[in-house]
């Protein structure tokens, strides 16, 4: 039989016995004295087949193999030889054998050691099957206490990333605890002017006459880059006189619209209560497809659509498209049909119920639009740009070429409505490119407001009307514009700029005939020995001193430094450099906030009340004025004393 390991119930030392054959024995521990009856410890079964991989961690335990004879010779309880050994003591049971008293020979090993094992936990031997015996390392007792040791190891491991990783987690939640915790800065300044705009450009709202829905895609076959919504039933009502004087304003441009409308949507104008035109630009060098959804005042029957459209009715039951000789035309109900170019008869089917998808550019104005006023121009500045050879004539391309550059390259797309009463109601919405903001397109289009009658006076002067009556119009033009932006306010809203115009109802006939008369005379008049610069018109100084001297538009809002000396110089058309080096030498950034609306002044003048925010301060910021480079360079006193520069006096003394 294997060897037994007892403790001691007094000191808990423990006790290694050779066999089972001393259970029941009194006994004295060696080490307290203590008296008391060998009993087997409790056992713990494992299963043999389920061997349990040991790990590094935990290395196998044991020593080295030892033989241990058959136990048939060992005395067994109830023998004269086991009982003569009860009630000794360890020590003596060493002794008996010893002196022989218990079997010996050459295949029994010595009684093992029955000293107590402080804390040790090594196995002798175990016999096997048939009295043979094997090394300890195989034995099953030894295999179950080294994988229970493995296993003990690994949970304590595991224990311990666990507890390492509970830590790490609640000191980051901690730490962010602590960063959540931290008081928030507020920029009240940036709120207030958030809600300041916020508030502004919805009183702008307000001030519109009309308060229609969005202008509709649908029954439109395919996706506009520049759309049109008219409502001619009012526009060319007979009964009423402020139509009838803007139209008559119009003149030539009244009458190709009217013969237009005629022939594309077989109606009059007067019978028609909305028109969407849409065109879409294709290839380059090839003409848009134009698309119209006719919306009629009064119902009308299938033979009287057959008559206004004559052409040859499609076989499809499903719609009811007429082919005719120029167009095709698509019934949507009694009030509604669509014309579209013969090419797109066999895509018209699936408009009857559908919707245009309208491009991403386009869309945020297309929500904000009123389909109840008079006139709505939407369109894709970036489109009609590269497509301007195919959407003008060549005698309007100098022209158009000169106001697609008056909006400048912040601009992206452009919507524009105006309603005729009770008063004269003009709005645009102007979106700004990804490059820009809305609050900078804002100011731009002040800037170039502001200038728009000024560069008109240049233009005007040099053009000959051939009457007297379009030389007095064409002439007062320039004024026009100017009282045009006195009663303009210009505002931000989410992602685009608004500038609202009020004035009163006959401003809108004398701005449509200024307009159109001086267009059709710019298109007579030879622009090209005027030397002028891309401002739109305006002689550019050739000191930069006396561009100095030039008007500009300030409404800086916490404009940075660098972005407020950039639109002053833009606006000049001259080159600004800042010394970042002596600003930095100085204590200064070129993020320092700039708010100040001083409206129309000079370049000099809001140079001057900037550099007067830090005249006071140890190394005070200057100006100087590089003729020989055309370009200003901002500096501190210091810097510029050192690189030899003399300081630009901007207080004019």
């Amino acid at each position: 039989m294997s060897s037994i390991t007892v403790s001691c119930p007094a000191c808990k030392s423990t006790l290694k016995m050779p066999n089972s054959d001393f259970v029941g024995k009194k006994a004295r521990c060696p080490k307290c004295a203590h008296k008391f009856v060998i009993t087997l410890p409790p056992t713990v079964e494992v299963p043999e087949e389920a061997e349990i991989p040991v790990f590094p961690l935990a290395p196998k335990l044991g020593q080295a193999a030892r033989w241990v004879p058959d136990t048939s010779d060992v005395p067994v309880a109830g023998t004269a030889a086991a009982e003569s050994a009860e009630g000794l003591t360890i020590p003596e049971l060493e002794a008996g054998a010893a002196a022989g008293l218990f079997p010996s020979g050459p295949d029994v090993l010595p009684f093992p050691d029955l000293s107590v094992a402080a804390g040790g936990t090594s196995v002798t031997s175990s016999v096997g099957r048939k009295g043979k015996s094997r090394p300890v390392g195989s034995l099953p007792g030894t295999r179950r206490r080294s994988n229970r040791a493995a296993w003990i190891s690994m949970v304590i491991t595991g224990l311990i990333v666990l507890g390492a990783g509970i830590f790490l987690l609640l000191s980051d939640r901690d730490g962010g605890d602590r960063v959540a915790r931290q008081p928030v800065r507020e920029n009240v300044e940036w709120q207030k002017e958030n809600a300041e705009q916020t508030a502004s450009n919805s009183s702008a709202e307000l001030l519109s006459p009309t308060k229609g829905s969005p202008i509709p895609l649908t029954h439109i076959p395919f996706t506009p880059h520049i759309l049109c919504h008219l409502r001619p039933a009012e526009l060319w009502s007979e009964n009423n006189n402020v139509m009838n004087e803007f139209r008559a304003m119009l003149s030539d441009l009244e009458i190709w619209l009217t013969d237009q409308i005629r022939t594309r949507a077989r109606f009059e104008p007067q019978d028609i209560s909305e028109l969407t035109i849409a065109l879409n630009f294709g290839a380059r060098m090839a003409a848009p497809d134009v698309a119209l959804v006719v919306r009629l005042r009064e119902r009308q029957t299938s033979s009287d659509m057959m008559k206004k459209f004559n052409g040859r009715l499609r076989p499809d039951p499903n719609v009811e498209i007429f082919e005719a000789e120029d167009f095709a035309f698509l019934v949507i109900d009694d009030r509604t049909f669509v014309v579209a170019p013969l090419e797109l008869a066999e895509d018209l089917p699936e408009y009857k119920r559908g919707e245009a998808l309208a491009s991403p550019d386009m869309e945020p104005l297309l929500q904000k639009s009123d389909r109840e006023r008079h006139l709505s121009v939407i369109f894709d500045l970036n489109i009609l740009d590269s497509h301007r050879e195919d959407a003008f004539i060549p005698q309007l391309q100098p022209a158009a070429d000169r106001v697609l550059f008056w909006f400048g390259d912040q601009i992206e797309t452009i919507s524009w409505s105006f309603h005729l009463e009770p008063t004269f109601y003009m709005e645009t919405l102007v979106r700004n490119t990804s490059a820009s903001t809305a609050q900078r397109v804002q100011r731009f289009m002040q800037v170039q407001l502001d200038r728009l009658g000024e560069d008109m006076l240049g233009l005007v002067s040099r053009m000959q009307p051939a009457t007297e009556g379009s030389r007095q119009i064409i002439g007062r033009f320039p004024a026009m514009l100017q009282a045009l932006n006195v009663g303009t306010s210009a505002h931000v809203g989410p992602g685009f700029a608004r500038l609202v115009t009020l004035l009163p109802r006959k401003a809108a006939a004398n701005l449509a005939a200024g307009t159109l008369m001086t267009w059709n005379q710019s298109l007579l008049t030879n622009f090209e020995d005027e030397s002028v610069t891309k401002s739109g018109g305006t002689e550019i100084p050739d000191r930069v001193a006396d561009r100095l001297k030039m008007n500009v538009l300030i409404d800086f809002r916490r404009t940075p430094l660098q972005e407020a000396f950039g639109f002053i110089g833009e606006s000049i058309k001259t080159e600004v450099s800042i010394d970042g080096d002596a600003l930095k030498g100085a204590g200064f950034t070129q993020n320092m906030p700039q708010t100040m609306d001083m409206g129309s002044v000079t370049a000099l003048a809001a140079i001057d009340r900037i550099l007067e925010n830090y005249a006071k301060e140890r190394d005070p910021l200057v100006l100087i004025v590089d003729e020989k480079q055309k370009k200003l360079i901002l500096s501190t006193k210091t810097k510029s004393e050192a690189d030899g520069l003399q300081p630009y006096d901007t207080k004019g003394k």
